[in-house]
């Protein structure tokens, strides 16, 4: 990054990285939470339908958490009371926001070797801005992305040894249609300088637009899985 200063992160690439902002003590907790409720779904019991649980993206929501020890929404939310939050998610959503616990997301990515299946699917490129929105079975006319921030934190360290995430640092005008994210393709169309996957250890996070192209990012040699919580957030 050319700065450390967040918002400017946000305006001129779409993307902040937040290093050791993150309590690791509420970190912690979640991760303990996080490990119980993927060990129970682990036993091929059946899985409460309110957790949401994607067997392809191995995801649960967020609240699942609380029948894991994490007892309400404020410990749930804990990492978003971090020193200058609020103000960089005001000035990026432009207005007063919330965090939606219904599209707040607890996610176990596993190294290669060691997919629980063949129907687990690392996340392909996609953005976020894609939520929600029907998309026509051809490229055309452009759709507009539906309005939220993405905070997305590893609860342990990720990126060299674990699964993490890559990313287009490129702010785009308008959503791609899925015919355009094949990977290829997107190494034609943008310079190979501005795919960046970052090394992240217990407290760092990142902040990303709604428009931000992105993935998850795995590597052959990794050994170790990752356990993640990604917050989202809309206006108010």
């Amino acid at each position: 990054m050319a700065t450390d200063d967040p918002a400017t992160q946000l305006r001129e690439k779409g993307i902040a990285l937040l290093r050791g902002v993150f309590a690791k003590a509420s970190l912690t907790r979640l991760k303990e939470a996080a490990a119980g409720c993927f060990e129970a779904i682990g036993t091929g019991g059946s899985v409460p339908q309110r957790y949401r649980f994607n067997r392809f993206s191995h995801s649960v929501l967020l609240t699942a958490l609380t029948d894991f020890g994490c007892g309400d929404s404020e410990e749930l939310l804990a990492p978003l009371s971090a020193t200058g939050l609020e103000p960089l998610f005001s000035e990026a959503m432009g207005c007063e926001w919330t965090c939606n616990l219904e599209q707040s997301w607890l996610r176990k990515k596993f190294a290669p070797l060691q997919a629980p299946s063949p129907e687990y699917q690392p996340h392909s490129w996609h953005q976020d801005g894609a939520l929600g929105v029907g998309f026509p079975l051809e490229a055309g006319p452009v759709i507009p992305m539906t309005q939220l921030l993405t905070c997305w934190i590893p609860l342990n360290p990720c990126g060299r040894d674990s699964p993490g995430l890559e990313f287009v640092r490129c702010r785009q005008p308008a959503l791609l249609h899925f015919t355009e994210l094949d990977d290829s393709a997107l190494r034609r169309r943008f310079p190979p300088q501005e795919f960046w996957a970052p090394d992240l250890e217990l407290g760092d996070g990142l902040v990303f637009l709604n428009s931000i192209l992105h993935r998850t990012y795995a590597t052959p040699d990794m050994r170790n899985n990752r356990l993640s919580v990604e917050y989202r957030i809309f206006p108010r």
